[in-house]
């Protein structure tokens, strides 16, 4: 590995471990996980799947040493920005102006 190659390595580690996304995940799956998800006010976000799509997520998930719950957080994350960004892109074309120049607020 190049050292430059490493250091951008470590660099995403250390953004990634300063979210302590491990510490939510520990926990919603503790004895108090119940408690918890009442006192934050999480929601649930699921859907049915077809079992290779389900194999597929589980596959990355352990070879990115993730949850399913924070892989998925991360990509619908990514997709609401590739979305958003996408509309507000094609807005602008067809209409000429920004969509919060004319509605005053965002997508």
């Amino acid at each position: 590995m190049k050292l430059n190659q490493f250091a951008q390595m470590r660099g995403f580690q250390q953004a990634h471990q300063s979210g302590n996304p491990q510490l939510l995940e520990h926990a919603l799956n503790s004895d108090q996980g119940d408690e918890i998800r009442e006192k934050i006010l999480t929601k649930r976000l699921q859907f049915d799947c077809l079992p290779q799509l389900y194999t597929e997520v589980e596959s990355i998930c352990g070879l990115l040493e993730c949850s399913k719950r924070e892989f998925l957080e991360m990509a619908v994350r990514e997709a609401i920005d590739q979305a958003q960004n996408t509309f507000m892109q094609a807005f602008k074309e067809a209409h000429g102006q920004e969509f919060t120049d004319v509605y005053g607020v965002d997508a």
